[in-house]
């Protein structure tokens, strides 16, 4: 039937194929849903989990757990940079950057070019997203019916990181 060299090439294209495959998977995102009030411990877990960046843009931003989980990632080599609302109703915002700030974070406040930046994301090593509708508040943690998602995928990742590029060198 097929030679040596027959053989040889259906290896070959077989091989490529399966590369080619095993490429398209691997580029799929994954999503994995976080609901609270049980979900709060798998954000803490998801930024325990960062080895390299984090970059974070939040509305309220008041939970002492996220803080530990933040000076974690400080004390591992992670470059943190976080954007905060500063016209948040019940002012936490404001004792939460003094914070940060002294403990040495990157922390800015949110350009007032937009009415608020209500937007709730945070960008792991640059490969994957958390986006929805969770504060990094202890109530959006472990309290309130959330919805938010994971998402791992570095093209998705690569497009938050666009809007938090351009969100970072406006904030103040």
């Amino acid at each position: 039937m097929l030679g040596g060299m027959g053989r040889f090439v259906l290896g070959v294209l077989f091989g490529i194929v399966i590369c080619f495959l095993a490429g398209t998977f691997v580029l799929t995102p994954t999503i994995m849903p976080v609901f609270s009030p049980e979900g709060g411990h798998e954000i803490i877990s998801l930024i325990d989990s960062a080895q390299k960046t984090l970059d974070i843009e939040m509305y309220v931003f008041t939970s002492r757990d996220v803080v530990e989980a933040l000076e974690r990632a400080k004390a591992r080599g992670v470059d943190v940079r976080v954007i905060i609302e500063r016209n948040v109703i019940s002012g936490g915002n404001d004792a939460m950057y003094q914070e940060l700030a002294a403990k040495g974070f990157n922390i800015r406040y949110a350009s007032r070019i937009y009415a608020l930046t209500h937007s709730k994301f945070m960008i792991i090593d640059g490969g994957a997203v958390l986006v929805g509708s969770h504060n990094f508040s202890n109530s959006a943690l472990y309290e309130n019916r959330e919805a938010s998602v994971i998402i791992r995928s570095a093209d998705i990742a690569r497009q938050f990181a666009d809007v938090f590029a351009t969100d970072w060198a406006i904030a103040t």
